[in-house]
């Protein structure tokens, strides 16, 4: 079990056959403008629904935002995706990039 004040976070789940479905880490960090959560690498196995596996956690992200009052930098590709299809992430996402205007 965790705590959200633990300032490292890490979660990984495995199936009935013992084999990792996933597994990422989120760092507690300070910033020249404050603490942040900052997740790191993400592993999600070939063989799962990829989609399915950010979901569940990426909901747990937002309870760490929410429940900490910090906001969220994504660092890993897969989070960072997840992160410009999910507009309810937007409000907690630190350095959002900037969206391009045509």
């Amino acid at each position: 079990m965790f705590t959200f004040y633990d300032p490292h976070q890490f979660f990984k789940e495995y199936d009935d056959n013992e084999q990792l479905i996933y597994h990422w880490s989120m760092d507690k960090i300070e910033r020249t403008d404050g603490k942040v959560w900052a997740i790191n690498h993400m592993f999600i196995a070939p063989n799962q629904n990829k989609e399915a596996v950010l979901d569940k956690n990426m909901a747990l992200v937002m309870e760490f935002a929410k429940n900490t009052k910090l906001p969220i930098w994504p660092l890993d590709p897969l989070v960072v995706d997840y992160f410009q299809q999910h507009p309810e992430f937007h409000k907690v996402w630190y350095h959002r990039p900037a969206q391009a205007t045509n």
